[in-house]
């Protein structure tokens, strides 16, 4: 527990340094950020896709208890659910950097296309908020009337204790059903984002959306493990220790689904061979390996070893493998850019060229005298403008968890 009050000091700073940049940003455009006419999305839609999986899973892990009736785990249920709103929270966050002119957010509620998946995420994303916040709420329902104090409770005055034990478990299921299926579909409308963009090799395939799915079930799984530890402490680990077990095997259950659409989605990019696939698996096998290396080797360890009799054993072990795997998904969610952006699907052959090619448009989007102002290829690189506003959906992430904890009880609940 103390582990996590003292994470509000760094989470603090992470959000005043954040907002600082991003007002900074503000001022100056876009134009501050790596990003160019090639790369339209960067660093900031890839945090966005790491947290939104990260919410997901997490409350696919809260549902789950209630509509399955696990056990073990039902002490963690508000664990769960409070990493869901985090994450979610954070993920609604890091959007609006992206945006550029966030002021003008209202002409996406006003004229909003229905044929856009962009849409239907910004309509998942609230619903998620809500579902998120709700499932949290009436899970601490019942203790906020036994004590007298709470959030949006006075309500409950009039009620029993045992009335308002009852509501709330029955309103905990009635979230459990609604929240599983919005839990997949929130993180399947992001991939769809990606996935229906035909001119994106790299994104243009159906094993995309499910494969989303296996991911959030792995990353969110380690955020409510790691929350868990932390919230029952070293005094508490021996006593939960079975549950923790589990948690780490449906995170490696996970992982191993994930591995095996990466395999088929490797496979079928090399076994047509088209030269636009080909030239998309050189890009991730040598200009962007060592990035794909930890992608794919972080993962596969952590896989292994929490399928191992040792993946369980101590607290610590299973702390540092879920930072390995975040590390690893956070990687994944880069390598969603870096491929497909360099991959340009339209270019020019004209006589006299000094090139075969000319890619179009590759504009550098800064004008410097002397310099050109198309290029061939722009190499994506955040700048530390980017990644200090990236710093953003992190530090409020930690504040929300380290404040939740800190003023109600996030501590397993009697079985």
């Amino acid at each position: 527990m103390r582990k996590l009050n003292m994470a509000f000091v760094p989470g603090l700073i992470l959000l005043l340094v954040s907002l600082f940049t991003w007002g900074y940003q503000l001022k100056n455009g876009l134009i501050v950020t790596g990003m160019r006419n090639p790369f339209s999305w960067g660093l900031y839609i890839a945090t966005f896709a790491f947290f939104v999986g990260i919410a997901a899973g997490g409350l696919i892990v809260s549902s789950s208890v209630y509509l399955f009736n696990l056990e073990q785990l039902k002490p963690f249920t508000r664990v769960a659910s409070l990493s869901a709103f985090a994450s979610i929270m954070a993920a609604a966050a890091v959007i609006l950097p992206d945006l550029g002119r966030v002021d003008r957010i209202y002409n996406l509620l006003l004229h909003p296309n229905f044929r856009s998946p962009l849409i239907w995420d910004v309509i998942v994303v609230s619903a998620y908020t809500v579902l998120t916040f709700l499932s949290v709420y009436f899970q601490l329902l019942p203790d906020w009337k036994k004590e007298g104090r709470g959030f949006l409770n006075g309500w409950t005055r009039k009620l029993s204790q045992e009335e308002v034990e009852s509501i709330a478990a029955r309103w905990s299921r009635r979230i459990a059903i609604v929240g599983l299926p919005v839990a997949i579909l929130i993180h399947t409308i992001t991939a769809l984002i990606f996935a229906t963009q035909a001119s994106r090799s790299w994104w243009y395939t159906a094993i995309l959306p499910p494969d989303f799915i296996a991911v959030a079930v792995a990353s969110g799984t380690a955020l409510v493990l790691v929350i868990a530890i932390l919230v029952v402490g070293k005094e508490g680990f021996n006593q939960y220790a079975g549950a923790f077990n589990i948690l780490a095997r449906i995170a490696a259950s996970a992982l191993a689904v994930h591995f095996f659409f990466v395999a088929m989605d490797i496979l079928i990019h090399w076994w047509w061979g088209s030269p636009e696939a080909l030239s998309t698996l050189g890009l991730v096998f040598k200009r962007y390996g060592p990035v794909y290396l930890v992608e794919i080797a972080l993962p596969a360890l952590v896989m292994v070893y929490f399928f191992s009799e040792k993946g369980g054993r101590s607290a610590g072990s299973l702390l540092l493998g879920c930072a390995l795997l975040f590390t690893g998904v956070f990687a994944h969610r880069l390598m969603l850019m870096f491929p497909a952006f360099n991959q340009f699907p339209l270019s020019l052959s004209l006589p006299g060229m000094e090139v075969e090619s000319w890619h179009y448009p590759i504009a550098v989007g800064v004008f410097k005298a002397g310099a050109p102002v198309f290029a061939g290829s722009w190499p994506y690189v955040p700048t530390i403008f980017e990644l200090a506003v990236d710093l953003l959906p992190f530090g409020l992430a930690l504040l929300v968890i380290s404040l939740m904890v800190s003023a109600y009880n996030f501590l397993p609940q009697k079985r």
